[in-house]
Protein backbone atom coordinates (compact mmCIF):
# COMPACT_ATOMS: atom_id res chain seq x y z
CA UNK A 1 0.00 0.00 0.00
CA UNK A 2 1.71 3.36 -0.61
CA UNK A 3 1.60 6.49 1.32
CA UNK A 4 1.17 8.41 -1.52
CA UNK A 5 -2.03 8.73 -3.49
CA UNK A 6 -1.74 7.92 -7.45
CA UNK A 7 -2.04 11.70 -7.69
CA UNK A 8 0.42 13.10 -5.51
CA UNK A 9 2.70 10.29 -7.22
CA UNK A 10 2.12 12.07 -10.49
CA UNK A 11 2.59 15.26 -9.33
CA UNK A 12 6.42 14.21 -8.30
CA UNK A 13 7.13 12.04 -10.99
CA UNK A 14 6.06 15.40 -13.35
CA UNK A 15 7.79 17.54 -11.20
CA UNK A 16 11.23 15.00 -11.43
CA UNK A 17 11.09 15.01 -14.81
CA UNK A 18 10.46 11.17 -15.03
CA UNK A 19 13.92 10.65 -12.89
CA UNK A 20 15.56 9.75 -9.62
CA UNK A 21 16.67 13.36 -8.68
CA UNK A 22 19.37 11.46 -7.16
CA UNK A 23 21.13 9.47 -9.70
CA UNK A 24 19.36 10.83 -12.28
CA UNK A 25 18.30 7.73 -13.80
CA UNK A 26 15.36 7.84 -16.03
CA UNK A 27 12.24 5.42 -15.28
CA UNK A 28 12.09 5.17 -19.15
CA UNK A 29 13.51 1.28 -19.54
CA UNK A 30 13.10 0.49 -16.34
CA UNK A 31 11.66 -2.45 -14.84
CA UNK A 32 10.70 -1.43 -11.18
CA UNK A 33 8.24 1.79 -10.54
CA UNK A 34 10.32 4.02 -8.63
CA UNK A 35 9.31 4.79 -5.03
CA UNK A 36 8.94 8.41 -3.39
CA UNK A 37 11.37 8.85 -1.05
CA UNK A 38 10.84 10.95 2.16
CA UNK A 39 13.06 13.54 2.10
CA UNK A 40 12.53 14.14 5.89
CA UNK A 41 12.33 10.53 6.29
CA UNK A 42 8.68 9.24 8.60
CA UNK A 43 10.54 8.06 11.62
CA UNK A 44 11.76 11.62 11.74
CA UNK A 45 8.79 13.55 11.46
CA UNK A 46 8.33 13.80 7.90
CA UNK A 47 5.32 14.13 6.37
CA UNK A 48 3.82 12.55 3.15
CA UNK A 49 3.51 16.49 1.27
CA UNK A 50 5.08 17.34 -1.56
CA UNK A 51 7.73 19.24 0.05
CA UNK A 52 9.10 16.24 1.67
CA UNK A 53 8.69 13.85 -1.50
CA UNK A 54 11.62 12.69 -4.22
CA UNK A 55 11.04 10.50 -7.29
CA UNK A 56 14.11 8.21 -6.22
CA UNK A 57 15.27 4.99 -8.20
CA UNK A 58 14.86 1.54 -6.24
CA UNK A 59 18.98 1.34 -5.56
CA UNK A 60 19.06 4.91 -4.16
CA UNK A 61 16.09 5.17 -2.35
CA UNK A 62 17.38 1.49 -0.46
CA UNK A 63 20.54 3.05 0.61
CA UNK A 64 19.13 6.63 1.62
CA UNK A 65 16.31 4.83 3.91
CA UNK A 66 16.14 6.63 6.79
CA UNK A 67 19.56 8.73 6.65
CA UNK A 68 19.86 11.97 6.13
CA UNK A 69 23.53 12.37 6.86
CA UNK A 70 26.71 10.93 5.24
CA UNK A 71 30.21 11.06 5.88
CA UNK A 72 31.97 13.47 3.30
CA UNK A 73 35.11 11.24 1.91
CA UNK A 74 37.06 14.01 1.80
CA UNK A 75 37.04 15.41 4.79
CA UNK A 76 35.56 12.79 7.01
CA UNK A 77 33.00 15.38 8.27
CA UNK A 78 29.45 14.06 8.71
CA UNK A 79 26.70 16.58 6.65
CA UNK A 80 23.51 16.21 5.73
CA UNK A 81 22.42 14.31 1.83
CA UNK A 82 21.55 16.51 -0.89
CA UNK A 83 18.22 17.40 -0.45
CA UNK A 84 16.03 17.90 -3.98
CA UNK A 85 13.08 20.21 -2.31
CA UNK A 86 15.52 22.91 -1.43
CA UNK A 87 19.16 22.34 -3.28
CA UNK A 88 20.45 22.63 -7.23
CA UNK A 89 21.56 19.42 -8.06
CA UNK A 90 24.15 20.53 -9.94
CA UNK A 91 25.59 22.54 -7.66
CA UNK A 92 26.41 19.66 -5.55
CA UNK A 93 26.96 16.65 -8.69
CA UNK A 94 29.00 16.70 -12.18
CA UNK A 95 29.36 13.79 -14.39
CA UNK A 96 33.15 13.05 -14.64
CA UNK A 97 34.82 13.64 -17.67
CA UNK A 98 37.81 11.27 -16.78
CA UNK A 99 35.17 8.10 -15.84
CA UNK A 100 32.12 7.48 -18.31
CA UNK A 101 28.66 6.99 -15.74
CA UNK A 102 30.64 7.99 -12.86
CA UNK A 103 29.13 11.46 -11.04
CA UNK A 104 31.21 13.40 -8.93
CA UNK A 105 30.42 15.26 -5.95
CA UNK A 106 31.55 18.80 -5.73
CA UNK A 107 30.93 19.30 -2.60
CA UNK A 108 30.70 17.56 0.69
CA UNK A 109 26.90 17.15 0.94
CA UNK A 110 27.23 15.48 -2.81
CA UNK A 111 30.33 13.11 -2.37
CA UNK A 112 28.45 12.50 1.00
CA UNK A 113 25.10 11.13 -1.10
CA UNK A 114 27.22 9.79 -3.55
CA UNK A 115 29.02 7.32 -0.92
CA UNK A 116 25.97 7.08 1.42
CA UNK A 117 23.48 6.32 -1.59
CA UNK A 118 26.27 4.04 -3.57
CA UNK A 119 25.41 6.02 -7.08
CA UNK A 120 29.29 4.68 -8.17
CA UNK A 121 28.12 0.97 -7.91
CA UNK A 122 29.70 -0.72 -10.73
CA UNK A 123 26.51 -2.40 -11.50
CA UNK A 124 24.95 0.94 -11.69
CA UNK A 125 27.75 2.68 -13.72
CA UNK A 126 27.21 -0.22 -15.93
CA UNK A 127 23.48 0.09 -16.31
CA UNK A 128 23.80 4.10 -16.79
CA UNK A 129 26.54 3.22 -20.03
CA UNK A 130 23.62 0.81 -21.80
CA UNK A 131 20.85 3.40 -21.21
CA UNK A 132 23.32 6.52 -22.93
CA UNK A 133 24.03 4.10 -25.73
CA UNK A 134 20.34 3.93 -26.22
CA UNK A 135 20.10 7.38 -25.99
CA UNK A 136 17.91 7.39 -22.71
CA UNK A 137 20.73 8.95 -20.71
CA UNK A 138 22.51 10.93 -23.20
CA UNK A 139 23.96 13.43 -20.37
CA UNK A 140 26.96 10.67 -18.59
CA UNK A 141 29.28 10.41 -21.89
CA UNK A 142 28.70 14.30 -22.66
Amino acid sequence: MSVASDRMRAAVTRRAGERCEYCRLPTIGQAATFPLDHVIPRNRGGLTILENLALACPVCNGHKWKHVEGTDNESGVSVTLFNPRTQNWSDHFVWSNSELGVLEGRTAIGRATIDRLQINAAETVATRLVLARLGLFPEVVE
